[in-house]
């Protein structure tokens, strides 16, 4: 224990609010830019917007301007990385790995340090009679739930693959191309919204051509997406249990969906 650090620790020896804080500055540096670029005269974007608004009979100047917030709102995460030579990308992604990976093992092996000692709080005295701790059962089986979903997590880092330049970009576009899909944009059209702005910010990957957006990026970002999403999903059966309220429950499925979106960033 004493060589296990705790979550304030490690953050204090990893630093990543550093780069969180690099993200926001970006974003708020970069916004009127990102804006620009989304919503030029030439934008499939606006045609897209502007094709519904003709079908509801109305055109709207503030319309477009509603839906290229929209979009740049998800895209804060990826002007970060856009504004990255490759190298800090891939830097700043294994940076972050690390450090929630070490997190969630971290709290893996705290949590069954305390599950496997059952007589904390109540231990045994000879051979008097030990009344059952309902506070302790209750931290206990709390504690089950969260370990059990922090070990699905575990799996999750465990298994994934190695970071590279591409990979804060992959994790970080794919609601982006969910919304272009709900908006019926076609893939043509896409990877066009995608190739200018990343001419507009002049990024690093001279290999970005039509065909490495969609096999390269698109796909793994609407893949990583998907799996983040499905995962979320089925949080609640996680923390399931009859033995602790409603409330209870709602109040750990609610941490739990936020921590992982949190880890899921990177």
């Amino acid at each position: 224990m004493r060589n296990l650090p705790t979550t304030k620790g490690l953050r204090k020896k990893v630093k990543p609010d550093e780069i969180l804080d690099s993200i926001d500055q970006s974003y708020q540096k970069n916004l009127d830019k990102l804006r620009s670029s989304l919503g030029q005269p030439n934008s499939p974007l606006l045609k897209y917007e502007r094709d519904l608004q003709i079908s509801l009979l109305e055109t709207s100047p503030q319309r477009d301007d509603e839906l290229i917030d929209n979009m740049a709102s998800k895209l804060k995460d990826t002007v970060y990385y856009l504004s990255l030579p490759k190298k800090e990308r891939t830097l700043v992604t294994q940076r972050m790995r690390s450090y929630h990976s070490e997190l969630v093992q971290n709290q893996l092996v705290r949590i069954n340090l305390l599950l496997e000692d059952a007589e904390i709080g109540s231990p045994k005295h000879g051979r008097d009679p030990t009344p059952k701790h309902k506070g302790m059962n209750l931290v206990r089986e709390i504690l089950t739930r969260i370990k059990k979903d922090l070990e699905i997590e575990k799996g999750h880092w465990d298994n994934l693959s190695r970071a590279g330049y591409l990979t804060g970009l992959q994790n970080s576009m794919g609601e982006f191309f969910v919304a272009l899909k709900n908006l019926s944009m076609t893939q043509k059209d896409q990877i066009t919204l995608v190739q200018q702005l990343f001419d507009d910010f002049n990024v690093d990957w001279e290999e970005g051509d039509r065909e490495n957006i969609r096999v390269s990026l698109q796909q793994s970002a609407l893949a990583n997406y998907e799996k983040t999403q499905r995962d979320i999903r089925q949080i609640p059966s996680t923390f399931f249990s009859k033995s602790l309220s409603e409330e209870l429950v709602t109040d750990l499925v609610d941490h739990a969906r936020i921590m992982k979106k949190r880890l899921r960033r990177f």
